[in-house]
């Protein structure tokens, strides 16, 4: 009987090509769209997951009480990593990492390198990187030594054996020995660097106040935890430690650790100074539910186009009745087709996804491996999905097509059941529901998207060119400053030691006039050093009293400038001449600036307090004329390289910066659209099915109209109007869910755009336009055919 039911099903195939291939074509892009969003998903749920104690890893990380919120940041301390180590039992290891750029030179190559770190020597023993040379426990233990990986090797080295070898760091500031050589940190690890210097050499070339300083957050801290540990115990334990041993600078009111599972990082952790951009666990959610969708609509074609067929099957589930048939064999008939038609499918999605998976990896940033294509996790996702789909989507047409009275279907009077209709319409509205539902996300996906790009931040971020001083002596700056200028197309220079955009790292704790000192509440404000230049370049906004100036000496250790934040968060009504102790000196506030967003959209505006400051400078802020960018460009370059010997010129333009802050987002919007495209082409194709089938049906009385003095145009109208008519009704359902989603999804941004009603009539419009273009062309068809060749027909 299997072989009966395969020949019958390849007849069927035959007999039916359009319909059997729109039914195949449309499980295929649902596999694929499927396909491509569980590899993503399984890719991002793998990450870090290599290590072998991953489950007893975590990081610490620590908060600022700011404006009665808590702002969270991915770094801590030196001396409080030394505190934690000392102060719990549970911690078997820890692990300090921090973050260099630093020249490396070996024979004639010199280059500039950014993936540099600082490690404890325990390292490679907490974290499960695999070494191909060099000994594990001893590669990193003293001073002057490095672990590179295989890309570094060879990219200075060659064919060289470089275990031994010795780099100069920094025109020979120090030098390193390569004592062992690892496999490059794998594409899902939540960081990625290619030195480790061991931390004795740290400790004889960081500056002091790295090993002292309670409040120099510069590294990121993680622990190996005993088994059996309880992150909780330790948590509650946090604030009674930070009281006994912190409180010279921090308490438990003002500030907190806490501890991140290693596994958890890149999905669920977005805080301040993560060593790399992680991930989101919304977004996995969002593309999972996208992928039943479309995985959804290519079921409802499948079942859809199978029932509509029904009269043509009719006759053979009468006749096989008749000849004794029961309903198990009618079942293994129906589910013998729909395996088979999705076996088949399953096989041409994953073809195709090995196609366009590079493509894929494009778009999303990722570098999956076509390999993983043939892993047991795709395979046994290709069987669930085969046996899900085919019992879903042979399960339906059986119980109608089985509901026929033998009799009745041999005569020919078979007559389709109000059931089936209502029901094939309702799914034909979920399809048009779903597809609105998608194209209204994707809008107000791309308006957030935009609203971020494109938000006035407060400065004129236009022309302005951020250079790092990098080995600049600070003394030389006003020299520096000064050539800059001589170059008319130079119209300000100014400087600061952040870098904008990106994060304002420093932190301060104070005193005001008029604050009552409560040593249980006080809270903390971001510090910035510029010079009185700066301003000026960014083209920031004073509201009130003056900028910093050089002709007022006492302007550098008694002055400071506020944010409009920063006096609200003080309460004061009149700043101007009110006094902040930071440390202990008093300084007076001589100015206030309009808030504007030094940091990304994503966080808010944090109360900041401007110093004057002739040291710590890092960065160089150039305003250029809008005409001939290159020669200014060159003139900046000319003047730095007077000053900085030893490092290659870098710069970037501010507006390109802040649009980067947003690459996450932008690769988001991108796979979004990418898969609503296919939801909305499988549902096309599916509604085009159907209109075919209805012409053919109809065909005697498109005929009979015709003769009568039917216009093209009303036969056409005829076909389609009853799918637009359903997608009226599918556009009311659709928006009440889209906008409880959507308002849900934008409420997770602080600066956020609104959602507008007329974007839902596009999405509508938008969404009707294409079911009539898909539909169009057929129904278009059949009413330009022939009526004679219908009406002649048996």
């Amino acid at each position: 009987m299997f072989k009966n039911y395969l020949k019958v099903t390849f007849r069927i195939f035959r007999k039916e090509k359009v319909f059997s291939l729109i039914n195949l074509f449309g499980l295929v892009l649902g596999f694929t769209c499927c396909l491509l969003i569980f590899l993503f998903v399984q890719d991002e749920l793998s990450y870090d997951k290599f290590h072998k104690d991953g489950d007893r890893i975590y990081r610490v990380a620590s908060a600022y009480m700011r404006e009665g919120r808590w702002e969270p940041y991915a770094t801590n301390s030196w001396p409080t990593a030394e505190l934690l180590k000392t102060n719990f039992s549970e911690i078997e290891e820890l692990v300090r990492i921090r973050r260099r750029q630093d020249i490396v030179e070996y024979k004639e190559k010199r280059i500039s390198e950014e993936r540099v770190a600082t490690v404890e020597e325990n390292f490679l023993e907490v974290f499960s990187f695999e070494l191909v040379a060099g000994n594990r426990q001893e590669a990193l233990k003293g001073s002057n030594k490095v672990v590179i990986t295989e890309s570094i090797a060879r990219k200075y080295f060659e064919n060289e054996d470089p275990i031994g070898k010795i780099f100069k760091i920094n025109d020979d500031q120090f030098q390193l020995m390569v004592t062992g050589v690892m496999k490059d940190m794998p594409p899902n690890s939540h960081f990625h660097f290619d030195f480790l210097i061991s931390g004795e050499t740290a400790r004889s070339i960081a500056p002091e106040a790295l090993f002292t300083n309670v409040g120099f957050d510069s590294q990121w801290v993680y622990i190996k935890a005993s088994k059996n540990f309880d992150p909780g115990l330790m948590e509650a334990e946090f604030p009674r430690f930070i009281d006994d041993h912190l409180s010279a600078i921090f308490t438990s009111a003002n500030f907190k650790l806490f501890l991140q599972p290693l596994l958890d990082i890149h999905l669920k952790s977005d805080l301040g100074l993560e060593i790399e951009a992680n991930g989101n666990i919304d977004h996995l959610y969002i593309f999972s539910v996208i992928a039943i969708f479309t995985l959804l609509i290519a079921c409802i074609n499948y079942m859809n186009l199978t029932t509509a067929r029904s009269v043509r099957r009719a006759r053979e589930v009468g006749m096989r009745k008749v000849l004794g048939a029961g309903q198990s064999h009618l079942v293994n008939q129906f589910l013998s087709e729909s395996f088979l038609m999705t076996f088949l499918a399953i096989l041409f999605s994953l073809a195709l996804t090995f196609l366009v998976l590079p493509v894929f990896n494009a778009f999303s940033g990722k570098e999956i491996s076509r390999g993983f294509l043939f892993s047991y996790e795709v395979v046994a996702a290709a069987i669930i999905l085969l046996v899900a789909v085919g019992l879903l989507a042979g399960t339906y047409p059986y119980f109608i097509l089985s509901s026929f009275k033998p009799l009745n279907t041999l005569k020919g009077r078979y007559i389709s059941g109000n059931s089936g209709v209502m029901l094939r319409k309702g799914l034909v509205i979920l399809q048009f529901g779903i597809s609105i539902g998608l194209i209204i996300a994707t809008g107000i996906t791309y308006r957030q998207l935009q609203f971020l790009r494109n938000k006035d931040l407060g400065i004129n971020k236009d022309l302005l060119v951020a250079v790092p001083m990098r080995t600049m002596e600070r003394s030389q700056l006003e020299t520096v400053k000064n050539d800059l200028l001589t170059n008319a197309a130079i119209k300000s220079v100014g400087t600061c030691n952040m870098k904008l955009p990106g994060w304002i790292s420093n932190s301060t704790y104070y005193e005001a006039e008029g604050v009552p000192i409560d040593q249980e509440a006080r809270k903390s404000m971001k510090i910035i050093r510029v010079d009185p230049e700066f301003f000026e370049s960014i083209e920031g906004e004073f509201i009130a009293g003056r900028n910093f100036s050089k002709s007022i000496t006492t302007d550098m250790s008694e002055a400071v400038i506020l944010n409009e934040a920063a006096v609200n968060q003080l309460g004061w009504q009149e700043p101007i001449g009110s006094w902040l102790k930071l440390g202990r000196r008093k300084r007076t506030t001589i100015g206030i600036v309009k808030d504007f967003h030094f940091e990304s959209l994503h966080r808010r505006i944090p109360p900041t307090i401007f110093v004057l400051s002739d040291s710590f400078l890092n960065w160089i802020y150039v305003k250029i004329a809008p005409d001939n960018i290159p020669t200014s460009l060159a003139h900046i370059e000319k003047v730095y390289s007077k000053f900085v010997r030893d490092r290659d010129f870098i710069y970037s333009f501010v507006d390109e910066d802040v649009r980067n802050q947003y690459n996450a987002e932008d690769k988001f919007m991108k796979i979004f659209i990418i898969f609503t495209l296919l939801a909305v082409a499988i549902a096309c194709l599916g509604i085009f099915g159907l209109v075919s089938f209805m012409a053919e049906r109809k065909s005697k009385e498109i005929g009979i109209r015709k003769v009568l003095g039917a216009s093209v145009g009303g036969v056409s109208f005829l076909l389609i109007k009853e799918f637009i008519l359903l997608l009226l009704v599918a556009s009311t359902i659709s928006w009440p869910f889209t906008y409880y989603f959507m308002n849900g999804w934008l409420t997770e941004f602080i600066y956020r755009t609104s959602i507008s009603i007329d974007l839902f009539f596009v999405a509508t419009l938008l969404a009707l336009l294409i079911a009539i273009c898909s539909t169009g062309v057929k129904a278009l068809a059949a009413a330009l055919a022939n009526p004679i060749n219908a009406l002649r027909e048996e």
